[in-house]
């Protein structure tokens, strides 16, 4: 094999495509559907390849098609310059499309117990690809997290859902269960197995989320004599010992392991809270914001929440 010289032009380029296609399909056969060609200019094409390499890069013939081994060398080289130059095309399309500026995100309020760990990735990755974009975090209540949105105070939102709201595109993320519990001190905390139409005859701290019909029917009938707008100001009511309230198992767990908090009828009282990626539909997202919805569907995805 003679060394090879000058520069590598398209035509170069066509003929090693075609011989590499030959060798993935490993004959004539099935590379004349992938390549759409005839076996005639197959073989023409690698004899061209052949003259200006200097090389015969493979048998053919009634023993079969086979590779000698320079073509071997010249296949092995040929995918590594297809791969090179695949990584040449991104680095050159991720310089064209370098995103600026400042993206920002809200996020409800105690967002963190219950999903810190895709988010994290998704801001992680964001902020890798993307170093010139400020990211700026915000928690809110829902309604605040939806105000935002709608007044154009965010470009992303990450929160259940006060109502519905037609002006918001809403993309489901994962869903957190909420089971009832009262507070050491609250009439139903000795209570081993209370009766259902006793449990709601006590005062209920209502969440800022019951639009959903589901959840709504089961708060359904209960008196309400507080109300709270997240988990913390909520867990504190229910700590108080004078009020029942709906928590999620992962974030009422320590209290329950310290005997502050106990479960009521968990067979009967269960529901849910959907966590939505939401923006607000009349506005035309930057570049920085749709990659970082695509971030984070990407890392609840693969978080296998989403």
């Amino acid at each position: 094999m003679r060394i090879f010289r000058g520069a590598v032009s398209d035509g170069d380029l066509r003929l090693l495509r075609v011989f590499k296609t030959l060798v993935d399909h490993g004959g004539f056969a099935a590379a004349e559907v992938a390549l759409d060609k005839t076996k005639s200019a197959i073989s023409l094409d690698l004899t061209h390849l052949e003259e200006r390499l200097g090389a015969r890069l493979c048998t053919r013939g009634r023993a079969g098609f086979g590779l000698t081994n320079e073509g071997q060398i010249v296949y092995l080289a040929a995918l590594q310059l297809f791969a090179d130059l695949d990584k040449f095309r991104e680095r050159v399309a991720g310089a064209v499309r370098r995103l600026t500026g400042t993206v920002s995100l809200m996020v409800v309020d105690n967002i963190v117990s219950v999903a810190a760990d895709p988010l994290a990735e998704a801001l992680g990755r964001f902020s890798t690809r993307h170093p010139e974009v400020e990211v700026r975090i915000e928690s809110a209540t829902p309604a605040g997290v939806e105000r935002a949105l709608l007044e154009g105070d965010g470009d992303l939102g990450i929160s259940v859902v006060p109502r519905p709201v037609a002006t918001l595109e809403m993309i489901p993320l994962f869903s957190e269960e909420l089971r009832l519990y009262c507070g050491r001190g609250h009439p139903l905390f000795e209570d081993d197995a209370p009766r259902e139409d006793e449990v709601r005859t006590h005062p209920l701290v209502r969440p800022s989320v019951t639009d959903d019909p589901a959840f709504a029917a089961l708060v359904a009938g209960f008196p309400s004599t507080a109300r709270a707008s997240n988990l913390d100001t909520r867990v504190l009511l229910i700590l108080s010992g004078r009020h029942l309230g709906f928590l999620p198992p992962h974030y009422a767990e320590s209290w329950v392991v310290r005997g502050e908090l106990r479960e009521v009828l968990p067979q009967r009282f269960r529901g849910e809270n959907m966590f939505y990626a939401m923006m607000k539909k009349s506005a035309r997202p930057s570049a920085a914001a749709q990659a970082l919805l695509q971030a984070i569907l990407a890392a609840f995805g693969e978080a296998g929440m989403g």
